[in-house]
């Protein structure tokens, strides 16, 4: 399932991404920083948790990150921002 990141903190090292169905994807990044608004895919339609590899279709490149939740936009921006 495709998804877009819609919000960044690279301080605390998250991102957020609305999936196409709408719903918000809170994910822990380790080593590879996306752009806003770049799009991303992933098994966000399974709801995985933890450690998965997700695919950045912006740049090509293969994402380690650790999926934390899927929430509302308001749970996510205090995510984010928090």
């Amino acid at each position: 399932m495709k998804a877009t990141i819609v919000g960044l903190n690279l301080g605390k090292g998250c991102a957020i991404a609305k999936t196409d169905d709408g719903e918000y994807v809170l994910i822990e990044l380790f080593i590879d920083e996306p752009e806003l608004h770049d799009e991303v895919s992933g098994k966000f339609d399974e709801h995985p948790l933890g450690g998965e590899i997700i695919q950045n279709l912006t740049t090509g490149e293969k994402m380690d990150v650790y999926i934390q939740d899927y929430c509302s936009k308001e749970l996510a921006v205090k995510y984010l921002n928090g």
